[in-house]
């Protein structure tokens, strides 16, 4: 079966993964300027948490759509670099939408912070204590960022290129189709 567009589902799990993603992001970004153990910085930490947590639970279940669901053909009109530059970039996406929610468990866990799921239950942790998994945690998290940053310009620089430049059906195969979804 060919299709022009990605399933239906898959399309509103990337939009509010994508809105999540850019909020626990500039959020992280933010506290990351600020000094520890301060307000509103503990404040929003504890929503950057929770926003990672959702993330790998939605990343879980957007995998198995994705899995699930036929992919549309990449556009004839793109060249192999481009397409190998896409697939690179989508690969490192989904690569932090698992990894980043990990480190900051494993950060938290065992530096003895907060994990509580948008103030309602904690968490347990698994590492408690454990000052190698916490140094780990925290420095894999913040090199990750950096990938992040990366591959989240990337990934919008390319849809505003596809978009205004090119000006191709590369968005239309995400973007959600109004009266149809």
């Amino acid at each position: 079966m060919t299709t022009t567009e990605y399933d239906p589902l898959l399309r509103r799990i990337h939009w509010a993964t994508a809105i999540i993603f850019i909020a626990a992001m500039l959020i992280g970004f933010y506290c990351g300027l600020q000094a520890p153990g301060t307000s509103p910085r503990r404040e929003l930490l504890e929503l950057h948490k929770s926003l990672g947590v959702t993330l790998f639970l939605l990343a879980i279940v957007r995998v198995m759509v994705r899995a699930a669901t036929a992919v549309p053909a990449e556009p004839a009109s793109l060249s192999p670099l481009v397409r190998l530059a896409a697939r690179l970039n989508h690969w490192a996406l989904y690569g932090v939408l698992f990894a980043m929610p990990v480190t900051g468990y494993m950060f938290s866990s065992a530096g003895g912070y907060s994990l509580r799921y948008f103030w309602t239950f904690s968490w347990p942790r698994l590492f408690a204590g454990n000052k190698w998994v916490e140094h780990a945690g925290e420095l894999s998290h913040g090199l990750l960022a950096y990938l992040v940053y990366a591959a989240v310009a990337l990934h919008i620089g390319a849809t505003v290129w596809h978009s205004l430049v090119k000006k191709d059906a590369t968005l239309a195969r995400m973007w959600p189709a109004a009266g149809r979804d």
